[in-house]
């Protein structure tokens, strides 16, 4: 067999950019009264929000747990700095 007779297949897979997904795509639709109990359980207050309002900046000084199942990051204070 000559190169001219070889033949090769390959099979092209695109690779996951992980782009254009939405973190209402990823998390999902908790109740927030569901929420408010859950935060109040842990921390003695409702002061929560849903991972895609915040943005790092909010989060310097507020220490939180985030809930990444849920998309929901818990904050430790009542009040936010």
């Amino acid at each position: 067999m000559t190169e001219d007779e070889f033949e090769l297949e390959i099979d092209w897979i695109p690779e996951d950019t992980g782009a254009p997904y939405e973190a209402e795509d990823v998390f999902v639709d908790v109740p927030a009264h569901t929420i408010d109990k859950i935060c109040k359980q842990k921390y003695g207050h409702t002061n929560w929000a849903r991972m895609g309002v915040m943005t790092p900046t909010d989060l310097v000084g507020n220490p939180c747990e985030f809930d990444y199942t849920n998309g929901v990051i818990y904050f430790k204070n009542e009040i936010l700095i």
